[in-house]
């Protein structure tokens, strides 16, 4: 109420108005707006005034034609909808301080607020031209800080996805309780073509995991913040959507992440398929399994093998034994009657009268007789060098002249040579030593060569070549004739003991057989091309001294 004075100087409205109209502070009065419904609630206000300088500021005419919250539609959020209403319900006198930063506006106000009769008076100021307070400052700061915290980390997170998108591997983001896909990269999308994935969730987009227990483990990193790492996970799925289900291994690595507050609010999904590898490794292991199976299968049957083998060494050893004491015992026991034959024979060519030797019958009979003893004679002089030679396993070897062997079985078989008009060509001079023992090598080279002597065609002059030539290791003795050869079905049997082809010529049978035994025994080998009517050729590979400097050369 004014005072009489001051009524007398002006009238109360005339004051009031030009009040209003100097005012610093932006004045409006409002009228409040019910619930349509009935209710008695207040859901708005109406604008009945704004001021001078609260036009200013808000940028609003005298009356304006939209309501409060149409002008603020955040002040409901903001808290200072709510501040007039408690104002204009309880009466009383209401202040209230915000920093709106919503609806266009960015400042700090101060309100105060108060009903009057069926309207609210609302007094206001902003501090857009005054200088700013401490906390103003202090909270601008702050809340300019949290705007370029926010800009950074959508920015981290935008670049982020964009880093996720382009990974070769499966990568997905899922956000809140239920898993809605927010980020599906391609490789991703790839395993569920033509779906939209976005925004579903999870359990809706892979309805067959549910009871596979991996969402189940999905759920648990959201929930608890640690990670999951699963190695060759097995799992069935159906990629196309036709019920089919098939089966597939999966690496899956799932972490939490975190909002600015340390909230968890999702879980990036990292995974990549393994099936190749998996199935590749299990059937390299089937494949060494049976191959383990094969080897054993296999060493079961060369121990098998070898106890047969054993078996039969053994049995061959004894029966070499046995043969060796056989022809030990046999030459050794038939030496005394033969000797014994040979003198009766002798005796009986004494005594008996001259006339009855010159007789058609009894002379040529005792000849005879003579030559066959002296055949067994001397078939057990060579049972007797077999024996030796079935018992000398490590003959005495040395470094031999192969040319002065040769040459002195020339000299030995002059005679034979001379009687046959042999022709015999010897080219073995200048070549380097063999390892064998002298008595044997010319053993080897007189049965040779007196053999091809022997068993000369009767058409042609005998031509025999002795030659000889080096390979690594080895010299190689070659022994060529023209004589009567022998057919190719023989030739297996040539180096048998008692194997005779040839009936017109004396033998026993045993020469080669001690021949191919000699070679063999000092660790050489022997080898025959044969033809009937053409001739025969025999290769003896001699082993060559490993150290010719630890060896006396021997002439």
């Amino acid at each position: 109420m004014l005072s009489p004075a001051a009524a007398a100087i002006a009238p109360a409205d005339v004051i009031l108005q030009d009040l209003l109209a100097v005012s610093l502070t932006g004045i409006i009065f409002y009228t409040p707006l019910y619930d349509p419904a009935g209710s008695g609630d207040i859901v708005d206000f109406t604008f009945e005034y704004l001021n001078p300088v609260a036009q200013r500021m808000m940028a609003m005419p005298e009356i304006p034609s939209v309501t409060h919250n149409q002008q603020w539609p955040h002040s409901i959020a903001h808290g200072t909808f709510q501040f007039h209403v408690d104002a204009f319900v309880s009466g009383e006198p209401r202040q209230y301080n915000i920093n709106y930063q919503a609806d266009g506006y960015d400042n700090y106000y101060r309100l105060a607020a108060r009903r009057s009769g069926d309207g609210l008076l609302v007094s206001f100021t902003d501090t857009a031209d005054q200088p700013r307070s401490p906390v103003e400052i202090a909270l601008r700061e702050s809340q300019t800080a949290e705007k370029t915290a926010r800009a950074d980390a959508e920015a981290q997170r935008q670049h982020l996805h964009e880093v996720l998108r382009h990974l070769p591997a499966h990568v997905a983001v899922h956000e809140g309780p239920n898993m809605l896909f927010t980020l599906v990269n391609p490789a991703y999308q790839a395993q569920a073509p033509g779906r939209a994935l976005l925004g579903q969730p999870i359990r809706a987009v892979w309805p067959e995991l549910d009871q596979q227990n991996i969402l189940d483990e999905l759920d648990r990193v959201y929930q608890t913040g640690t990670p999951y790492l699963g190695t060759e996970v097995p799992i069935q799925v159906d990629f196309t959507r036709t019920g089919h289900l098939e089966q597939v291994y999966y690496n899956f690595v799932f972490l939490a992440l975190h909002d600015a507050a340390g909230q968890i609010y999702g879980v990036l999904n990292f995974s990549y398929d393994v099936s190749e590898q998996v199935l590749a490794r299990r059937q390299v292991e089937q494949l060494n399994q049976e191959l383990e199976a094969r080897v054993q299968e296999r060493t079961e049957q060369l121990q098998a093998i070898n106890q047969e083998l054993n078996a039969s060494n053994t049995q061959l050893t004894r029966t070499n034994v046995d043969l060796d004491n056989f022809i030990y015992t046999a030459s050794h026991d038939l030496k005394a009657p033969i000797s014994n034959l040979e003198g009766l024979l002798q005796l009986l060519q004494d005594e008996l009268p001259a006339a009855v030797l010159q007789g058609e019958y009894i002379g040529p009979t005792l000849t005879r007789m003579v030559e066959a003893v002296a055949r067994f004679q001397r078939t057990i002089e060579h049972l007797t060098e077999v024996s030796k030679l079935q018992k000398e396993h490590t003959p005495t070897a040395a470094a031999v002249d192969l040319a002065a062997v040769v040459e002195g079985v020339c000299l030995d078989l002059a005679p034979l040579i001379d009687e046959t008009h042999a022709a015999v060509v010897v080219q073995v001079a200048d070549f380097p030593p063999v390892l064998f023992a002298e008595k044997n090598l010319r053993s080897v080279v007189y049965n040779l060569l007196s053999n091809a002597l022997k068993y000369r065609h009767p058409d042609r002059r005998p031509h025999i070549d002795v030659r000889a030539h080096v390979r690594v290791g080895q010299t190689v003795l070659e022994v060529h004739d023209n004589g009567l050869g022998v057919e190719i079905a023989h030739l297996p049997k040539l180096f048998g003991m008692f194997q005779r082809f040839h009936d017109h010529v004396e033998g026993t049978g045993i020469g080669l057989y001690m021949v191919k035994k000699i070679v063999e025994n000092a660790g050489g080998r022997i080898e025959v091309h044969s033809q009937v009517g053409a001739g025969t050729t025999f290769f003896v590979y001699l082993p060559q001294p490993a150290d010719k400097s630890s060896l006396v050369e021997l002439s």
